[in-house]
């Protein structure tokens, strides 16, 4: 996957440009796995933090849209907004394509933002939130720090259009916390949004609430959860799979309270979000490698692998980032070889060792234990028509590594790109720029007939749309974006309520030619 970032080691830092891959069909260790890489063109942007979508059905991934110039070291020139295409070969490389230019009039109405929450599946990829600066868009040259980028994204796969929305996901104003893809709820599946950190009082989000965004509706709602919940906290990784009971958990690894140096709280946890029962378990076993700014993904059966990250190091005085990154680089190294991990979501166990051939995911014990003994008719729910949509459920059978897609491709070597840009095995690398994803196998979910439990599933109407100010918000009336741009500006009114769910309808824009077990009680969570 794509590396646009300063890598780190005890050598010194470089910007990295290419996408590295690794063999998912064969086992492998971390120490000793060999990472293969593929150069970007040039004129392909250059960033940290990027955007990286995966339309699973075309097998194509884009980027280009999302991400920041590295903050390190000699500050390049910012990249005007463009889209590029990777289109994976099967063996390990690929083809970067310039997909929407950068001279198309469809950037006129967006800015480029970072530390977004991004996400894509189904036939569509969503960005909420983020910031922006000189970093990110050429066309804000004159603003150093960074301003609020309220509102939501969509890219449709197929039109190849972006749709503009406000959006009240956590009163439209946050950054660095995680949205992911749930394909087993609703009728083309939902978006959840968690963490990260509150733009207008700089306070961490809680995460007894967890928005869940429907790409049908354009609706989203307020949920609450139960159980063992997290601390709040930013910069942290999540992953997700269907097991084989009906169920979809959503792992959450590590993270940090925003407080870097001696004020930091790094953490070493690993949490569990089982749908539909929205109810947090808390994995059980001894912290030992606290980070950040890494990333994770569901690779096969029940493996997670996490790529890169940085200890906030809660020993450095200064609390100044590169105090930190100097100490991490001088001192010690990474405990994860080459920046890489497996956690197994069964086992719930840590390893340095990836299997090709592992057996499909299924729930741990103390999940399955707390179905069986807590059964639930749906009054978990915040929001009735939530309920209505958790009650279409397609769930497939989660399959080894190696088992064939629906519609394999000609390769019979699958291969994964892993990004992060974090395989010089230092911990301490930089607040991760890449999403670490695996071109996965081609394991393009296939979908049962979608049933309904009980009860029918109704598209609640769109409210009426509304020009509101700032980054992504629309028009009064949905229409092409060819009018004049829509600039960024920092939102000073408080954050409306949490429950105030509605989502305001799209403003669309086309391109002009695209050419070790579990843990339920209620307790305090480990820090270090």
């Amino acid at each position: 996957m794509d590396i646009n970032l300063r890598q780190s080691s005890k050598a010194g830092r470089f910007r990295a440009s290419t996408t590295l891959s690794i063999d998912l069909s064969q086992d492998w260790v971390n120490d000793t796995v060999i990472l293969k890489s593929t150069n970007k063109p040039s004129g392909a942007p250059l960033l940290s933090s990027p955007s990286f979508w995966y339309d699973a059905g075309r097998d194509v991934f884009y980027s280009g849209f999302a991400g920041r110039v590295s903050p390190w070291g000699d500050r390049p020139s910012t990249p005007p907004l463009s889209l590029w295409s990777f289109k994976p070969d099967g063996l390990g490389g690929g083809t970067w394509t310039e997909e929407i230019a950068d001279n198309d009039p469809i950037w006129k109405n967006l800015t480029r933002p970072f530390d977004g929450y991004l996400a894509s599946g189904g036939d569509k990829a969503l960005v909420f939130g983020g910031a922006a600066n000189r970093d990110t868009d050429p066309n804000l040259s004159k603003i150093i720090n960074q301003i609020s980028l309220p509102g939501l994204v969509e890219f449709d796969f197929t039109t190849k259009k972006f749709t503009n929305s406000s959006t009240k996901i956590f009163g439209g104003e946050a950054t660095s916390g995680q949205m992911h893809y749930v394909p087993s709820f609703g009728p083309d599946g939902v978006f959840l949004t968690m963490g990260g950190v509150n733009q207008t009082d700089n306070q961490n989000f809680d995460f007894d609430k967890i928005w869940v965004y429907d790409t049908k509706t354009h609706r989203s709602y307020n949920q609450t959860t139960t159980g063992n919940i997290p601390e709040p906290r930013r910069e942290f990784c999540i992953a997700g799979v269907n097991s084989t009971d009906g169920t979809y958990e959503i792992f959450v690894y590590g993270g940090y309270s925003g407080n870097l140096g001696f004020r930091a709280i790094p953490y070493d946890e690993v949490y569990v979000l089982s749908l539909p029962a929205f109810y947090w378990f808390k994995v059980d076993y001894p912290p030992q490698h606290p980070r950040d700014g890494h990333t994770c993904d569901a690779v096969g059966g029940s493996q997670i692998v996490i790529v890169g990250g940085q200890d906030a190091n809660a020993k450095i005085g200064s609390g100044r980032i590169d105090d930190v990154h100097k100490s991490a680089l001088n001192s010690s190294t990474d405990p994860f070889a080459q920046g890489l991990a497996i956690f197994d979501m069964t086992t719930l166990t840590w390893s340095n060792h990836f299997a090709a051939n592992a057996p499909p995911y299924a729930q741990s014990d103390v999940v399955r234990n707390y179905y069986s003994q807590n059964p639930h008719n749906g009054s978990q729910f915040s929001d009735p028509d939530l309920a209505k949509l958790f009650q279409i459920t397609h769930f497939t059978p989660t399959s080894s590594s190696t088992e064939p897609s629906p519609n394999p491709r000609p390769s019979s070597s699958p291969k994964g790109a892993i990004a992060g840009g974090v395989v010089g095995g230092v911990v301490g690398l930089a607040h991760i720029a890449g999403l670490a994803y695996f071109l996965r196998r081609r394991q393009q979910r296939q979908r049962n007939d979608i049933t309904s439990k009980e009860g029918e599933y109704s598209e609640p109407s769109l409210p009426e749309a509304g020009h509101e100010n700032g980054y992504y918000a629309p028009l009064a009336k949905p229409q092409e974006l060819h009018d004049e741009p829509i600039g960024p500006t920092e939102m000073a009114e408080a954050r409306p309520e949490m429950g105030e769910s509605e989502t305001k309808s799209p403003h669309e824009m086309e391109a002009g030619s695209p050419t070790s077990g579990l843990s339920r009680d209620s307790g305090a969570d480990q820090k270090k």
